[in-house]
């Protein structure tokens, strides 16, 4: 290579990772080809996409090595992909500082900052950013503004993530559909025959030579002899105004094929192969017709292979082509020439673009059957050489995928990110974008929902956003705590907490477990599973083990068995306050909240070193305080574990789970969990609801593990994310709500209702940027029956609820399972653990700081835990959340 040409090809040498969202089949392989190639990167396949198994074993069969994954469409999915770029360079201390003593060029590393920008120094590892590849959208769909919905709506959602994410992605390039004479295309984009690269590399995994070898060993493919069939490549496209869809035409390829005169090698339009699956419930039946065709060609011609998707060897192995005018087959036909190319041009043609006489005159067209017979009993002298296809598109080199970049202003460098990526930020941004490019294009195309609906990875059949305006936020749009309020109330830490078969099934022994409540600083905490596995079908109840561990604190079984039989497994609640009664079904427990802490005077639970952790001795309260005293306060905590099994998102999500059957639909998964808990719901529900009525001064919380995620959480902007699969009003957290109760969790949002960084203002005017204050007065607990309506303070409601719905994908608060990473496709991470409490006039609560989750650190896609504690001694994180009554 001469330097010129060496210094052209650094020049050219692209940094960039190419993702490509797979919109249709396998017509478009090779126009990606050349890029997934040269730069590796990304394939998405649309879950509605019928082909989609056919295409996802393609990519992973040509790319066996993982230079190009797979992967299902979704933000998600994007937003991971973009975020795995971002490799690390991982050193100890020591070894940064052996290199910076020995080279003197890695001294600045050692006060190198994390992606979150805490400081790396001491015995911690130092990460360094290496320098990164941008990311490039390849479209392969439709811009026709006519009818090109979805590839037009799939565009400006890509775009929107490019505009989230400048610095990571590139560009969005459309490539597909540009060949001369496709009708589906708004027009030529870009002028480079990508189609042509691997064939002008012989880089294709077949040759002209294994077509005739494969499909036409014993016939000629030029003029018959009297005793061979002369062998004719059909290369149809698909669709109404293709010959595919003419019932007359095949019937003839197939009275001429008995005859023995002729064979007949079909290579298909990707795209007919996968009818049966479509929609074919067209009005005019033309999708019915095409699918029995289709049908009847595969029963009774040679139909090629699926995976030789590249049609170019095929036009080299033939001398005779039929196709379809209106395609760009005939086209590309042209680069072969001379060949005889029998196109078939149908009246009914839509969009079909003005052609050159220099195109037509290479062709031989028909209309009617029998003009096809009688081109085909005389066949016509071959003719036309390349110089049309040259004209529109150039010489072909095997470099176009580098013109390309060229042409797109591709970046010749890599670069090194400024910014951290903000996954759940990020991913809450786009999906309210997402849902507002939606809502516009359904609105300016309302009689083609689907081709919007599809482009964001939903089958038009799928309700995407359907009723979302009338689902209801949570009943708390957050009001600030008044600073007065503040001084005067029982602040109270209390947490909810699955410690998994007894505390024991981690491997930790029960300690572990008291370490993690003491550390966690909790006042009061509503446990789970507080027995062991079952032994000889019976279990260990292990709640007396554990208050050893906790000196001074008290305890109660909520009146159930030291060991328990049976499938279930009971829990029990801990508490640093005395607990005075029980309620008469043992959910709740009643405690006297005296000699409570003073945050003002002791430090923060989760500053100590492991093991230094303060004094938990408390002075016993003398008789005469229990029965209650102008000082005294007390607090109802109630605690549940409701019924493991079955496990509706796995069957939603087509997970094994003890053999559980899979669920298809919202309603199906609805009506299993009310039979699965809606009764033991009910009789938690039914006691908290006769304390509140009996003492309506006295402050109440649920804590639990549902065993059931929330429907304030899987909603249609989480749907539309990739973070869920449909829309659950999950029927548990819902009964709740509609008893008063406030799910501390999702009600939080740590920003202000005018979205400015500004101190927000009380309902009684005074200025305070502490916690909330959730005091929904018509919301008492007599609205049992009734659906709670959101505040009607809020000057904004449209903004309101767009923060409140990011905040489901910003914060999701996962505390379910943290034992295998969050995408692995054999398990779903969720929030099925929670703290509730009853907000009311009588005896109205706040929360002063969020509920933090707490456990071992794990990644789960950019979320961060906000508290940690090592080793952790349960497959759930616990949730904690500090109250002011």
């Amino acid at each position: 290579m001469s330097t010129a040409a060496a210094e052209q090809q650094d020049h050219i040498n692209h940094k960039v990772k190419i993702f490509i969202p797979c919109h249709y089949d396998l017509s478009q392989v090779e126009t990606c080809a050349p890029f997934l190639d040269r730069y590796g990167g990304v394939v998405f396949v649309y879950d509605w996409n019928v082909a989609k198994d056919t295409i996802t074993d393609y990519y992973r069969r040509q790319y066996p090595d993982g230079w190009v994954k797979v992967l299902p469409f979704s933000l998600r999915n994007i937003l991971n992909a973009i975020k795995n770029l971002d490799h690390r360079l991982e050193r100890s201390s020591a070894d940064s500082q052996n290199n910076a003593t020995n080279s003197g060029s890695n001294s600045s590393l050692n006060g190198a900052m994390s992606p979150g920008g805490t400081s790396m120094n001491g015995s911690n590892l130092i990460c360094e950013a290496k320098r990164q590849h941008q990311v490039v959208f390849l479209l392969t769909g439709s811009m026709n503004p006519d009818y090109g919905v979805f590839g037009l709506t799939q565009k400006r959602i890509l775009d929107a993530v490019k505009d989230a994410l400048p610095e990571r992605v590139r560009a969005v390039n459309v490539i597909g559909h540009c060949m001369y004479g496709c009708a589906s295309c708004s027009g030529v984009e870009h002028k480079v025959p990508l189609y042509f690269t691997r064939y002008f590399n012989k880089s294709l995994p077949y040759t002209a030579k294994d077509v005739r070898s494969i499909y036409t060993p014993n016939n000629p493919t030029i003029a018959p002899t009297p005793n061979l069939a002369h062998a004719v490549l059909v290369a149809p496209s698909c669709g109404s105004t293709s010959m595919i869809a003419q019932k007359p035409i095949i019937q003839l390829f197939h009275r001429l094929e008995q005859t023995g005169k002729w064979k007949f090698i079909w290579k298909m339009h990707p795209t007919s192969l996968h009818l049966d699956g479509y929609d074919t419930e067209d009005a005019s039946g033309v999708e019915q017709a095409e699918l029995e065709n289709v049908k009847f060609i595969l029963d009774n011609f040679t139909v090629t292979q699926e995976e030789h998707a590249c049609l170019l060897p095929f036009m080299e192995a033939f001398d005779v082509i039929i196709t379809d005018l209106h395609s760009s087959v005939p086209f590309i036909a042209t680069y072969f020439t001379p060949k005889i190319i029998l196109s078939y041009f149908n009246d009914a043609d839509y969009g079909t673009p003005e052609r050159h006489q220099e195109f037509m005159d290479q062709l031989n067209t028909f209309v009617e059957p029998e003009e096809l017979e009688a081109l085909l009993t005389t066949l016509p002298t071959a003719k036309g050489d390349p110089s049309f296809f040259y004209s529109q598109y150039g010489h072909v080199d095997g470099q176009e995928d580098l013109r390309f970049g060229n042409l797109a202003k591709w970046p010749t460098e890599q670069f090194e990110p400024t910014q951290p990526f903000l996954y759940r930020q990020i991913m809450g941004q786009i999906a309210v974008e997402w849902r507002k490019i939606w809502k516009e294009t359904t609105e300016k195309y309302a009689d083609d929902i689907e081709g919007a609906n599809n482009a964001l990875g939903f089958n038009a059949k799928f309700p995407l956003l359907k009723g979302e305006d009338s689902l209801t936020l949570p009943m708390t749009l957050p009001r600030v705590l008044p600073r007065e309020r503040r001084a005067a109330g029982v602040e109270l830490r209390i947490m909810s907490f699955n410690i998994w078969n007894g505390g024991l099934s981690s491997g930790y022994p029960i300690e572990q477990t008291a370490k993690a409540i003491l550390a966690s600083g909790a006042d009061v905490v509503g446990l789970q599973e507080c027995s062991t596995t079952p032994v000889d079908g019976r279990r260990k109840y292990m709640l007396p083990e554990l208050i050893k561990h906790l000196p001074g604190w008290y305890y109660s079984d909520q009146k159930l068995r030291g060991t328990s039989e049976g499938p279930r497994n009971p829990w029990g609640v801990v508490s640093k306050f005395p607990i005075v009664n029980t309620t008469e079904l043992g959910f709740g427990v009643k405690i006297q909240l005296n000699n409570h802490r003073h945050p003002e005077t002791e430090p923060s639970y989760i500053g100590f070193p492991e093991g230094q952790y303060p004094s938990t001795t408390r002075s016993r309260t003398s008789s005469s305080s229990l029965h209650g005293n102008d000082s005294t306060r007390f607090m109802y905590l109630f605690n549940c574990h409701l019924y493991y099994f079955p496990y509706q998102p796995f069957q939603l999500l087509k997970i094994p789970y003890d053999n559980q059957p899979f669920l298809d639909t919202a309603e199906e998964a609805i009506e299993s969990c009310r039979v699965a808990r809606g009764k033991e719901m009910e009789a938690v529900l039914g006691e908290i609801r006769k304390v509140a009525e009996q003492e309506k001064d006295v402050s109440i919380f649920l804590t639990g593990d549902f065993n059931e995620p929330s429907h304030l959480d899987w909603t249609p902007l989480s749907v539309l994310a990739g973070l869920q699969p449909l829309v659950v009003q999950w029927p548990m957290t819902e009964m709740a709500y509609k008893a008063g109760l406030v799910d501390l969790w999702r009600a939080y949002r740590p920003h202000t209702s005018s979205g400015t960084g500004s101190s927000p203002t009380s309902p009684n005017g005074s200025s305070n940027g502490g916690g909330f204050f959730y005091n929904n007065r018509s919301n008492s607990i007599s609205s049992i029956n009734g659906i709670i309506n959101s505040n009607k303070d809020v000057s904004d409601p449209s903004n309101e609820r767009d923060k409140a719905e990011r905040a489901v994908i910003e914060r999701p608060g996962l505390t379910w399972s943290v034992l295998r990473p969050e995408l692995d496709e054999m398990d779903h991470y969720d929030r099925i653990d929670f703290i509730f409490g009853l907000d009311r006039e009588s005896s109205p609560i706040a929360l002063k700081e969020i509920a933090v989750k707490f456990g071992e650190e794990l990644s789960r896609s950019g979320e961060k835990n906000d508290k940690v504690f090592k080793p952790w001694p349960s497959d759930h994180r616990a949730v904690i959340a500090t109250v002011l009554m």
